[in-house]
């Protein structure tokens, strides 16, 4: 598991902007060529669901940035989302994002993949609650699962959880 998206210049710059408009930046890459600069932000609320007002309002402010930063020739294409149901989560700083979230992760000193909610996250480890198997049956202990053994991770939403907990 990797941990560099906070190191990325652009996620530098713009996490403290989009922070005071109550929105966490999530993830920031971008690729630029000497004629197109594409960056794709993904973003979430601090509280809540993000909806469109919200990404509106961060395609403007990162578009204003980038366009004042660029050469005038340079095509900008900039696309805003949000994390989604299942996003793939590629570095340990998405975990701290997710807290309370169901996740579904491959260990590879367990050998197989695992679900469970994120109950605590730190520099070195997470540990999942809720745990579920491959066949989906309950694990009755609490995971602890180090960053540096997690081959692949991403969001999962269980439609059966969400109608029982109404």
């Amino acid at each position: 598991m990797k941990k560099c998206i906070t190191l990325d210049p652009l996620f530098e710059e713009f996490s403290p902007l989009l922070d005071a408009m109550n929105v966490v930046l999530v993830d920031i890459e971008s690729q630029e060529t000497p004629y197109e600069c594409k960056i794709s932000c993904i973003v979430k609320l601090k509280e809540g669901e993000v909806g469109v007002d919200e990404t509106a309002k961060v395609f403007r402010l990162i578009r204003t940035r980038m366009e004042l930063r660029l050469a005038p020739e340079t095509d900008l294409n900039l696309e805003v989302s949000t994390p989604g149901l299942q996003r793939k989560i590629r570095d340990a700083y998405e975990f701290t994002l997710f807290k309370g979230k169901r996740v579904r992760v491959y260990d590879l000193l367990l050998g197989a993949w695992v679900s469970g909610i994120i109950e605590n996250v730190d520099d070195e480890s997470l540990v999942l609650t809720s745990c579920l198997d491959a066949d989906n049956k309950s694990i009755d202990k609490n995971l602890v699962l180090k960053f540096e053994t997690i081959q692949k991770a991403k969001l999962e939403y269980i439609w059966e959880e969400k109608k029982h907990a109404k």
